[in-house]
């Protein structure tokens, strides 16, 4: 699918001359962001000027002179960093980038206007947007300093405007507030490492310093603003940005933003998005949400997404099941490829306007070893104990994102066992061998080089999960912070994510100056990482208009619903139909309403389901023996990567089970925990025989995070629904007919404990608890691989549940009316 065309102002020439003509000042600058003449700027709070606004030529240059405008605003050489917040002016081209500049000036050449990087009142060859990618790349590269080219290797763990509404960003005046969307750090070109605030907490991160001092040029947003703060914090950054130019004598690189993927308000989770392309085949709705996310992410000058997660769901313990899509490789191969074709606009790579995703956890983190996550040192191992592994079940979604061209992946943390270790066996990619280096996947040249790269064909840049450089360091423990920097780079990675301390750029000066970090890896790593900044346009304008931003997010508001609308109806499973219960239609009947979680109840869940009966004209009661309907929202949890035992799936409330040396490795301690997945799980027997004696049915949602074993709740059920973090109103239009369920379960639920039972077994002298079921492979594919007398204990003969009715829970079942 190619590209649509983008959206642009254009002036043309005859505008141009007319404006020179009337002696229209600036060129041609965008109305709402146009700078009058020797205004002053103060700053807040100070009585101090970080910047006045310099004089603009009085005629726009004609189309045969190479004329210079000069910078907006000017930095006050008496302060050591930005103190005010500076409104950007554009710079509009007929056919190309629209100009963006605070601090530096504008070169207009042949008619065109083009961003004064470094301020030299040149047009440097990587400041010329008619030029291609590769060739202003090397142009930059050769002129940057050492420093910069250090601040481009990693990435700020958390870099988060200091309010999250627009309502704190201005002070009485009605000016913005630069203090409260980034820290104003006093010597900002100077800043200690160990700087604090009046906490003792770092207060280097989304810092004036950290951009001047430190060169970082990019950082992870967390949690999520509105769409006027987060186009305010975006102009900050890029202006200190600007500043840093400046102030060093040095060419602009932007400040590129990142974000995990953020919850959209009323949509499913991920598995649910998955349970509805499966009820229809049609992943075109995955695209179009992805297209308006887009938009979102766009207009808050998010630029890059830490995500999505495609890892393929193949070990029902672990606990990022419920944050990927499936456990079907072509499943989640067109979901990767439509949120792809979505959020990058097309399959030729990005531009103006996309969000460039960095899709993990390469090469698929859910062989995880029993379900044990990475994020912590017990998860240290992915195992991949079946043939063909790989190839047939965790590279497919990838290597289809690759296909798409997807601008970035990112590697997970764990590393993959040897051959013979923990019941792992050779592994193969379209004929070559790949023999694991045991050693965390950042730092594995066989899986960034010679199977990412060199046999799937990814082009784009690599980004490591935060933390590996210090934390989280599996396989390289004896490495010195130098020689592990080196390591990743040079293995393939482009871009370290940082962990929870302040950047140490020391780090990176010294693997240099050790000629550990080789000249080629650091040229590949710069490279690959302003590849994107120049493709996505970022260089020639980092800058968000305000009032566009928040007029497009507002704009989106009634796709945003109506998409939202149709992916919760959609996700719906109808997994049991006892005598077809479903749909409800005798209104005269009365309800009970009860919500079981992992916590307890919850109240609100309660109300908003109550609420929905009662304006489809039931009438509630308050003890189930009194109800000709039992309505149970049964939301179970507990499964989590930091527990001191093995996931549970059973539907268990305070169950002892062995723990085990959390967090340092899965050893037994000879201890035991408690378990809780759903608190009060045994009232649920008692509701049902309370309505099942006045001949009463009962009916449950099971919120379907993990592949729960479903023995203490679906004997009890009339009809069963799944969903996925689902709207009540979507569960409403299932139960009451309004809407006749497609939707199909995206994972397999799992049958008994028997099935994934882990046995002591002794390899060569070393004893490894060996699950039954493989890991690395996903539910409904996973009985050719479990002896007969494991099958022969499971109530259902297989992996899969089967329900009283006959109903087996595999991928790909859902009823329908």
């Amino acid at each position: 699918m190619g590209k649509r065309k983008k959206k642009t102002i254009v002036i043309t020439t005859f505008i141009l001359i007319m404006s020179m003509l009337l002696g229209a000042c600036g060129g041609n600058v965008k109305n709402n962001n146009t700078v009058s003449t020797n205004e002053a700027v103060t700053s807040n709070n100070t009585g101090t000027t970080s910047a006045t606004v310099t004089d603009q030529p009085t005629e726009v240059p004609t189309e045969a002179a190479a004329e210079y405008i000069a910078a907006p605003y000017t930095i006050d050489a008496s302060l050591q960093g930005p103190t005010e917040y500076l409104e950007p002016v554009f710079y509009e081209n007929e056919d190309g980038p629209t100009i963006g500049v605070t601090l530096v000036g504008v070169i207009y050449e042949d008619g065109k206007y083009f961003k004064d990087s470094n301020n030299n009142q040149v047009l440097d060859v990587y400041e010329d947007w008619r030029l291609d990618t590769e060739t202003r790349v090397a142009d930059l590269l050769a002129q940057m300093n050492t420093q910069q080219r250090i601040g481009l290797l990693e990435n700020q763990l958390a870099c988060t405007p200091l309010v999250t509404s627009a309502a704190d960003v201005y002070d009485e005046s009605g000016n913005v507030m630069l203090d409260k969307l980034m820290i104003v750090t006093e010597d900002a070109l100077n800043m200690p490492a160990d700087i604090v605030d009046a906490d003792g907490k770092p207060a280097r991160y989304n810092s004036t310093g950290e951009i001047l001092t430190y060169e970082s040029r990019s950082g992870v947003v967390r949690g999520t603003t509105d769409a006027e703060t987060g186009a305010l914090w975006t102009n900050a950054v890029n202006m200190t940005a600007e500043y840093a130019a400046v102030a060093k004598s040095e060419p602009t690189v932007p400040f590129t933003i990142i974000s995990n993927p953020q919850n959209v308000e009323g949509l499913p989770g991920t598995l649910g998005v998955a349970a509805a392309v499966m009820g229809d085949g049609d992943y075109s709705l995955v695209e179009t949400y992805a297209e308006i996310d887009r938009q979102i992410w766009d207009a808050k000058g998010i630029s890059r997404m830490y995500g999505p997660q495609i890892d393929l769901i193949t070990d029902p313990r672990w606990n990022r099941n419920s944050t990927t899509y499936s456990e079907v490789p072509d499943v989640t191969a067109g979901i990767a490829a439509a949120l792809v074709t979505g959020y990058q606009t097309g399959t030729d790579g990005v531009q103006d306007g996309d969000v460039a995703l960095i899709m993990k956890h390469f090469p698929g983190d859910g062989a995880s070893y029993n379900g044990f996550e990475s994020h912590n040192l017990i998860g240290e191992w992915r195992v991949y104990q079946t043939p063909g592994s790989l190839e047939n079940y965790q590279l497919v979604g990838f290597q289809a994102a690759i296909d798409a061209g997807v601008a970035g992946i990112m590697p997970g943390y764990s590393m993959q066992a040897e051959d013979g270790t923990y019941g792992s066996v050779s592994q193969s990619y379209r004929g070559v061998e790949l023999t694991p280096d045991v050693i965390a996947n950042a730092y594995s040249p066989t899986i960034l080089t010679t199977l990412l790269r060199d046999t799937m064909g990814f082009t784009g840049f690599v980004n490591t999960d935060s933390g590996v450089l210090t934390r989280l360091t599996f396989g390289a423990e004896d490495m010195t912070d130098a020689e592990r920097a080196a390591a990743i780079i040079n293995a393939g990675a482009d871009i370290i994510g940082n962990a929870f301390t302040t950047i140490d750029w020391t780090i990176y000066q010294d693997a240099i100056d050790q000629g550990l970090l080789t000249e080629d890896s650091l040229d590949r790593a710069n490279s690959n990482t302003l590849t994107v900044l120049f493709d996505m346009g970022q260089f020639d304008n980092p800058y968000k208009d305000v009032e566009e931003s928040v007029a497009a997010v507002d704009s989106l508001a009634s796709d945003i619903e109506a998409i939202g609308t149709e992916f919760n109806q959609k996700s719906v499973v109808l997994m049991k139909n006892h005598n077809s219960v479903l749909p409800l239609s005798d209104v005269s009947k009365t309800v009970y309403i009860a919500s079981f979680t992992d916590k307890g109840e919850n109240p609100d869940t309660v109300a908003a389901i109550q609420t929905a009966f009662e304006e489809a004209g039931y009438t509630i009661v308050d003890d189930a023996e009194n109800a000709d309907i039992a309505f149970l929202d049964v939301a179970p949890g507990g499964v989590s990567n930091s527990n001191t035992y093995m996931n549970v799936l059973d539907l268990v409330d305070g169950l002892e089970v062995p723990a085990v040396n959390y967090p340092t490795d899965t050893t037994k301690t000879g201890e035991t925990a408690e378990a809780t997945t759903l608190q009060d799980v045994d009232k649920i027997a008692k509701i049902a025989d309370s309505v099942h004696v006045n001949g009463g049915i009962v009916i449950a949602s099971i919120n379907i995070t993990s592949p729960w074993i479903l023995t203490n709740l679906e004997p009890y059920c009339d009809g069963l629904i799944g969903s996925f973090d689902t709207t009540v109103s979507a569960k409403m239009d299932v139960i009451t007919g309004t809407y006749n369920p497609t939707g199909k379960l995206p994972i397999t639920m799992v049958s008994c404990n028997e099935v994934i039972a882990v046995v002591e077994t002794d390899v060569d002298g070393v004893t490894y608890d060996i699950c039954v079921s493989p890991n690395d492979v996903p539910g409904y594919d996973k009985d050719q691989y479990i002896s007969e007398d494991v099958l022969a204990s499971s109530p259902s003969g297989s992996y899969a549940y089967m329900d009283t009715d006959g109903n087996v829970y595999s991928a790909w079942f859902g009823l329908s009316y």
